[in-house]
Formats: structure tokens, C-alpha cells, sequence
């Protein structure tokens, strides 16, 4: 007994306590999918941690379902891998016409280190606003950031400067490199830079351009001019220069998206699709002026971003990883919560319990540990019975003689009592040399048929109190099997009545309403048949081994006293 209410105690303390359940940064939105970020050999390939830096995150039909969004993407959020702190984004394309997005992230770093960050995307959310927040996407030293989303020609600067441009000429081609590109036929480009929009000078001053290019052919272009700034195509190369530094590097091919950009600070670096394919020492320079893209440049530009310091080689190679041959970005299944959920189902049931179903699951739950309890114990003590049992038969059948002898010392007689504690055989045994010795030794007579009607009555209560042995608590069992599903029936019962209360209560029939409460008063139902299908498989292999056993020593105590009436009987 004492035993009994040590577990109860276990359990109460497990019920109590809350269920842990997969921690959504805001259950209010119900699906999201995890966005690998992998900075190692296999992704990116960087050396350093970078960041914050935004990133271009692109959804279709092959990574992302758009009926879990509204139409215009405005229920899209993005968290941090921790899974709490919401991330600032843009979004520069959502067609769920034809299921294309992109949006550019402000991710907080990328790693080299193992496991790789991750960023979280959470959608289906009718009740949220907008949260997009396009000028934090780009840090303090972004000067100016242009994607080409806008209609022809109105272009917008979506860096924090918000500079003015005038793209006269300059057409878009829906399908750049990132959603929009800007497709030039020799017209340029030009911005009038804010008076804030200055890149830094004297020591530590530094300058960053990237852009994605699409050349159409072989050419000579400036495809950036901003003061002494330069990058230019001539013919098969493509030069930049600063002042009088100077790096040139074969151009990019013709008819093909390539990721280009220069960083200057005391020395001049040129990149081509993420690698440095150039180097000059440079001196310290201070464009002023408007800038020009595009200058006699035919083909396309897309992702155009100009930083007031020198970004890195690392920031450098993350760009081009997100390209179409890139290995970045890994999207991983979606997961969902709520009505439509998959992983979080069980949650949401049991947020959605009434008081009186929790009360049948936590009953429903003490019984189902009570019946493993009662298997387990029950199965392990049977089989020790029956084992020590195959040890005695073997012992008897070995050498009888000792075994009808009423002079034989019992743990003689039996001489694998010590190991044997568990047989029921033997104890049937001892209980017949017991009355034997009673009646031969000590009273000095012979065996009659009284004698052994005697013997086989004592042998027969032995043979009754090894049942209940073996039988004790299995009662238990039987509770569990017709008790759990009538239990979790009347929970499902009040359950579905209290939510169908609740909803003439509120004059509103909606489904959305309902399936919670519904689906949690089931769970009820669920939980009964949970305790029931594992007691009755259980309950029928111990009963049928009991049965077995019983079997075997009802057979034993028929031979045994017809052995003692052949040796003993006059």
C-alpha cells in the first residue's frame, strides 16, 4: 500500500506540472518554417561571424505554401533563432498569384561555428498588420540601397536616406535576380545623394558597392561613377578605380547574373561572384557629387547597395551565396499550430480543456500509470514463477524419491529452495511434506485415505492462496479496461456540451470556434481508450500465463498425492 501511494504522489506532482510544448514566439500566428543560415564549408563558407546584414530571402511553391499568407504577404513576420526578437524586413515582391516572394531580412549574424543560425518565418495570421519595416533592414553605413520593385522608372531608395533619383530611360524587367531588375539601354541612373548621405573621411574612412549585373553583351559602360569612385566595363574587363588606384579582373560573361562590388578603405579591392580578384594600396577619398549607374550600360542591375565603409571579404562572399548556385539558405518543413497545426496540435488541445475534461485526463492518467505499474510488476513476477517453477519439475522429476520422503530435511529434500523463492511448486510441495511429517513422524502413523484427503485439502488451500497471489491487484487491470473509455466519454460529453453552451451563449456559430473545443473534448475520449487498449493486451498475456501456472500446479498436486498414496498408503 504504501508502495501505491508513493506513485500517486509521483503522478500528482507530473500532472501538476505544466506541459512543455514547442515555445512559438506569438501563438497568434500559426505556421512557421526555420531558414538555415549556414556560414560553413558547405554554405557560404565564411571565416568570421558577420552581421547584422540583410538577406534576401525567396519563397515559391517549392519552400513555401501562400495560402498560409493573405495575398499581400502583410501577415509575414521574421523572428531570431532564439525565437523571440522580431526582425525588421522588406518586402520587395509577394505575387500569390503566381506564389513568388522575396523579402530582404535584416538577419543578425551568420557563422561559420556548427549548428548554423537560423531565422524563424511565421505566417497565417488574419488579425495582424503590416510589419514591415523597410528602412531598418539596412544598417547606418547603408547610403543608399535600390531593388528596382517600383513601377518603371519611380524608382525608390530604400536605405534610411531615402535619396532622390531620376531614372529616365531606365526600364524593369519583373524577372531580375531578385524579383525586379532594372533593365538600362544606355540611359543612366542618377542620385542626388541627401547632404547626410556622405561616406566618412580622413582615417578609417571606407566605401562599399555591390550590385548583381546581366550584361547583354561585351561593351564598354560606367556602371558606377561617383566622384573619383569608379567601376566600369571595358570590353572584356571590368575596372574600378579610386583616385589613382586602379584593379581590373575579366569581366563577368555575358547573358549571365554575376555578383560584383569594390571596397575601398587604404587599399582598393575588387570582387567578382564573391572572391577578390584584384588589390591596389589606395588613398583616402571624399566623392561628392551625384551618382551615376549606368552610364552607356546595356543589360540589367539589380540589388545595387552603396555602404559608407568597407565591408569585408566575408560580407562579400555571403552575397554571392545567395545566388542561384549559392548554398546559403536551407528551407526547412513548414510547421503549424491551431486548426491547420501539425506539431502544435496537442498544445492547442489541451489549452483548449475545460476544467472537467482536464479533471478526466488527470483520473485517466493515474489510472493508465497504475495499470503499466500493475503490468510491469505482474510480468516480472511471473516470469520468475514460472522459471523457478521449471527448476523444481526438473529437480522432482531428477530423483522423486527425495522429494516423497517425510524423514528428508526440506531443504534437503529440495535442495534448490534457496534460489527456488519464487516457485509455487515448491511451496505445495513443503505444504505436503509438512502434513506428512505431521502425521507419520510425529504422531506415529500410518497413511490413510483420510490421511491423504487431509494432505490433498492442505495442498489445495496452498494451491487457492498462490492464485491470489498470482491474481492480486490484476482486478486493477480490469478497472482500467472497462473504466478508462466510459471515463473519457463523459469527458468528451461535458466537454462538447459546455462549448456548445458557450456558443449559443455568443449567437455566433463559427468553426474556427468550435474545432478547438470540439477536438479537446475528444482528447477525452482518446485518453480513455489510451488506458484501455494497453490494460486489455496486458491483461489478457498475464491472465493466460496465470492460467498456465494454475494449470501446472493443479497437475503437480494430483501427482504428487498419488505418488504419496503409492509410497506411504498401507
Amino acid at each position: 500500500m504504501k508502495r501505491w501511494f508513493s506513485l500517486l504522489a509521483a503522478l500528482t506532482v507530473l500532472i501538476g506540472a505544466p506541459m512543455s510544448a514547442s515555445a512559438w514566439w506569438n501563438g497568434d500566428w500559426k505556421v512557421r518554417k526555420k531558414i538555415v543560415l549556414d556560414g560553413g564549408p558547405q554554405g557560404a563558407d565564411v571565416k568570421d561571424t558577420v552581421g547584422p546584414l540583410p538577406i534576401a530571402i525567396r519563397l515559391h511553391t517549392g519552400n513555401f505554401l501562400f495560402a498560409d499568407a493573405r495575398p499581400d504577404g502583410s501577415d509575414i513576420r521574421f523572428v531570431a533563432d532564439d525565437d523571440k526578437t522580431p526582425l525588421p524586413f522588406r518586402i520587395e515582391l509577394f505575387d500569390s498569384v503566381n506564389q513568388l516572394a522575396v523579402i530582404w531580412v535584416q538577419v543578425p549574424r551568420v557563422t561559420p561555428a556548427q549548428p548554423p543560425t537560423a531565422v524563424w518565418l511565421y505566417s497565417s495570421n488574419e488579425k495582424a498588420p503590416s510589419g514591415e519595416n523597410s528602412a531598418a533592414v539596412f544598417d547606418a553605413a547603408t547610403l543608399l540601397h535600390l531593388d528596382f520593385s517600383e513601377p518603371q522608372g519611380a524608382f525608390k531608395d530604400a536605405s534610411a536616406f531615402a535619396n532622390s533619383i531620376v531614372a529616365t530611360g531606365v526600364t524593369t524587367n519583373a524577372a531580375g535576380w531578385a524579383g525586379a531588375a532594372a533593365v538600362f539601354e544606355g540611359n543612366p541612373l542618377r542620385v542626388s545623394p541627401a547632404p547626410s548621405a556622405r561616406p566618412p573621411s580622413g582615417a578609417g574612412a571606407g566605401l562599399t558597392i555591390t550590385a548583381w549585373i546581366k550584361p547583354a553583351a561585351v561593351q564598354k559602360a560606367m556602371l558606377f561613377a561617383w566622384g573619383g569612385v569608379t567601376l566600369e566595363l571595358v570590353d572584356n574587363q571590368l575596372v574600378a578605380r579610386a583616385d589613382k588606384a586602379s584593379v581590373s579582373a575579366t569581366a563577368p560573361a555575358a547573358g549571365e547574373w554575376s555578383q560584383i562590388g569594390l571596397a575601398l578603405s587604404d587599399r582598393l579591392v575588387l570582387y567578382v561572384n564573391g572572391a577578390a580578384v584584384g588589390s591596389q594600396p589606395a588613398g583616402p577619398i571624399a566623392p561628392s557629387g551625384d551618382i551615376v549607374l549606368g552610364q552607356g550600360y546595356r543589360g540589367e542591375l539589380d540589388a545595387f547597395d552603396l555602404a559608407g565603409t568597407a565591408r569585408g571579404a566575408d560580407w562579400f562572399k555571403l552575397l554571392a551565396a545567395q545566388g542561384a548556385n549559392g548554398h546559403l539558405l536551407t528551407y526547412t518543413e513548414a510547421e503549424a499550430t491551431e486548426e491547420t497545426g501539425h506539431t502544435g496540435y496537442i498544445a492547442v488541445l489541451f489549452r483548449s480543456l475545460t476544467v472537467d475534461a482536464k479533471v478526466v485526463i488527470a483520473i485517466l492518467s493515474v489510472m493508465f500509470a497504475i495499470a503499466i505499474w500493475v503490468m510491469i510488476d505482474k510480468a516480472i513476477l511471473i516470469a520468475r514463477t514460472g522459471k523457478d517453477n521449471a527448476a523444481f519439475l526438473t529437480a522432482f522429476e531428477r530423483s522423486p524419491g527425495a522429494f516423497l520422503s517425510p524423514d528428508a530435511d526440506a531443504q534437503r529434500a529440495a535442495p534448490a529452495a534457496p534460489i527456488l523463492a519464487n516457485s509455487s511448486l515448491l511451496r505445495l510441495h513443503q505444504t505436503a511434506m509438512r502434513e506428512l511429517r505431521l502425521r507419520i513422524v510425529e504422531r506415529q502413523r500410518k497413511v490413510t485415505a483420510e490421511s491423504l484427503a487431509a494432505i490433498k485439502a492442505s495442498i489445495d488451500s496452498t494451491l487457492i492462496r498462490e492464485n491470489q497471489r498470482l491474481n492480486r491487484s490484476m482486478v486493477l487491470l480490469t478497472i482500467a479496461i472497462s473504466g478508462g473509455p466510459f471515463l473519457g466519454l463523459l469527458g468528451t460529453v461535458v466537454g462538447v456540451m459546455i462549448t456548445f453552451a458557450a456558443i449559443a451563449a455568443q449567437g455566433d456559430v463559427n468553426i474556427n470556434a468550435i474545432a478547438p473545443g470540439i477536438a479537446a473534448a475528444l482528447l477525452a475520449t482518446v485518453a480513455g481508450l489510451a488506458v484501455a487498449i494497453p490494460s486489455l493486451f496486458g491483461y489478457n498475456y498475464l491472465i493466460t500465463r496465470i492460467k498456465a501456472i494454475t494449470a501446472d500446479m493443479q497437475a503437480f498436486s494430483d501427482e504428487f498425492v498419488s505418488k504419496l498414496a503409492e509410497v506411504h498408503a498401507p
